[in-house]
């Protein structure tokens, strides 16, 4: 479906351009006539694909790094995560990463490999729907065993430090571009390249459900404290380079000690995207949820530790962004030439007989 702008009056047309009452009644546009057609512009499934392997190499070769190769990354960093929490996650966190540290190299050698795999498929575009099916299987794991649930469960999570979890997203993404039909990979182009198997509506549930379910998580009463906010921030700073962990200093003297304001402030915000992106213009929401994101990636998410050696992902920031990009719903594009084409071949085919192309004199 195309729509043309003729002189301030539109009409739509099954893929032909239509013709205004200005044209005289005869089909003809006028010279200088301002037509322009309307195309979603938004990132294909091919492409999102293309981006969320890429992210699972980077995964991969962080997971490579010597300190991932400790006892200590199996002792306090996987069994660290399940500490202040209920008492069946902290059970089941520690008991896995107990029985992971005598052979941690092994099996850190593993996890490596097998985001690496992961990514290499959805770059090369091979063996697309089982390496997603992986990607889903691995991220719920990791998200149980390596992040806690995110903390959600510890009553001190949030937004700011990267909950519910980046590893969470990664599973939303891979349904988000999980191929329509059999064999597909999301390479086709046009307007509906981006449209998954679950659906525009289902990808947008899913953004209110981690921005909603955040603003109730910054409203919990250990993250609107006089000093809840700032201690996250800064927090978050520690064994990063300088530049970085100054930025995150500097925005946490300035809340300072109005953490509850700054708490309810931020809930309101989180609450408004996530709800933003169900009216029937979502791009605002969009917008709103890739700049606080990215805020939030460099002051409070510290780019997911990646710069001190011990970082296995780059948190929740680029995978909101990417989520973002997934849903957007795009912006219009004038494309004169193309609905002038279009208007030939229409009129062409009104002028004789209704043969779409007939040629001149037939």
């Amino acid at each position: 479906m195309t729509t043309v702008i003729h002189r301030g009056r539109s009409q739509r047309t099954g893929g032909a351009v239509g013709r205004t009452g200005r044209d005289g009644g005869d089909g003809r546009v006028p010279n200088g006539a301002k037509q322009i057609a309307w195309f979603r512009l938004r990132p294909s499934l091919r492409l999102v694909m293309i981006v969320l392997g890429a992210i699972w190499l980077v995964d991969g070769l962080l997971q490579l790094q010597p300190s991932m190769f400790r006892q200590s990354f199996a002792t306090d960093t996987l069994a660290g995560t399940g500490q202040g929490q209920p008492w069946w996650v902290l059970h089941s966190v520690t008991h896995v990463a107990h029985d992971l540290a005598p052979h941690i190299a092994q099996w850190n050698v593993l996890f490596a490999l097998t985001q690496l795999a992961i990514g290499v498929c959805l770059l090369a575009n091979r063996a697309v729907k089982p390496a997603l099916a992986a990607s889903i299987a691995w991220s719920i794991s990791v998200w149980w065993f390596g992040e806690a649930f995110g903390g959600i469960f510890s009553g001190s999570a949030s937004l700011i430090t990267g909950a519910p979890g980046a590893v969470l997203i990664y599973a939303f993404l891979a349904l988000l571009v999980w191929p329509r039909e059999h064999g597909a990979t999301g390479a086709q182009a046009g307007p509906e390249a981006a449209e998954s198997v679950v659906g525009a509506w289902g990808g947008r549930a899913m953004w209110a459900v981690l921005w909603v379910g955040s603003a109730v998580l910054q409203l919990l009463p250990a993250n609107r404290s006089n000093a809840a906010v700032s201690s996250a921030i800064s927090g978050a700073g520690s064994g990063e380079p300088h530049l970085l962990a100054s930025l995150s200093t500097g925005a946490a003297n300035l809340i300072g000690t109005h953490g509850t304001s700054a708490a309810v402030i931020l809930a309101v915000i989180e609450a408004a995207i996530g709800l933003g992106v169900l009216w029937r213009k979502p791009n605002f929401a969009l917008g709103a949820g890739i700049v606080v994101s990215l805020v939030f990636w460099v002051v409070g998410q510290d780019l997911g530790g990646i710069l001190t050696g011990s970082g296995t992902d780059p948190n929740a920031g680029p995978l909101f962004v990417l989520l973002a990009f997934t849903l957007w719903q795009g912006v219009p594009r004038p494309t004169v030439a193309r609905a002038r084409r279009a208007e030939r071949a229409a009129h062409s085919g009104a002028a004789f007989g209704g043969r779409p192309g007939a040629p001149a004199g037939a």
